[in-house]
């Protein structure tokens, strides 16, 4: 019993707490990282001086990927800046939740290499589609175990947080429908990724009027725009 007890207390001295630094700290340094990476992507042309010019042009999927994921990338640090500014502690779960949100930032340098690659084929945006639908699929869990568990401050109430969840589940919900629309036209998929920015600006639409009638919950937010 004394073993037990002992590592009850180890737990629950090192499991939960109120300073979430560390966690924010080593996530910026995972999205740094992750964001730089992407550059890689992006090869200096080995062709005479006269080419150069054609070459550049040719490498058109390489700058769009590269662009695409630096913005989903860097959207969803800011998400995650502005989350962890609304939490008043953490626990272990969500410390291993961030985890996995991580896991697919850090995959973002491969998903923009195939899409540079492979933009033009079905498996190639699946690739993709998976792994940003991972980045957002993470947060939203990250951030219904935070409501769960009561980790956020006082000013987030019911109402703002349902417009935050309903916002964190644009992109994975987009991009999960963009898959099957790839194998019948890989373009297609691509351009249907637009309707993350549309139904964004609606849903802050819709909250906005509500909360002009009622009166505003809070003025902080965590959104993945």
């Amino acid at each position: 019993m004394a073993t037990l007890s002992t590592y009850g207390k180890f737990r629950s001295l090192v499991s939960s707490g109120t300073d979430t630094e560390r966690t924010t700290f080593f996530s910026d340094a995972i999205f740094a990282i992750a964001m730089t990476l992407l550059a890689v992507e992006i090869r200096v042309p080995d062709v005479a001086p006269d080419e150069l010019p054609g070459a550049l042009l040719k490498q058109g999927p390489q700058y769009f990927a590269y662009v695409l994921s630096f913005a989903v990338t860097g959207a969803y640090w800011l998400t995650h800046h502005r989350l962890f500014k609304l939490l008043r502690g953490y626990d272990a779960n969500l410390q291993r939740i961030n985890l996995l949100a991580l896991l697919f930032i850090a995959l973002t340098g491969f998903g923009s290499g195939v899409l540079a690659r492979y933009g033009d084929q079905p498996a190639g945006v699946v690739v993709y589609a998976v792994i940003v639908s991972g980045m957002g699929l993470s947060y939203a869990a990250l951030m219904q175990y935070a409501w769960h568990r009561k980790l956020f401050c006082r000013d987030v109430d019911a109402s703002l947080f349902s417009f935050l969840r309903a916002r964190s589940l644009v992109v994975p919900l987009v991009f999960l429908a963009s898959i099957p629309v790839s194998f019948l036209n890989p373009a297609a998929a691509e351009y249907l990724w637009l309707a993350v920015l549309l139904l964004d600006a609606a849903l802050s639409l819709i909250y906005r009027k509500r909360t002009a009638t009622r009166g505003p919950s809070t003025r902080a937010e965590a959104s993945p725009t």
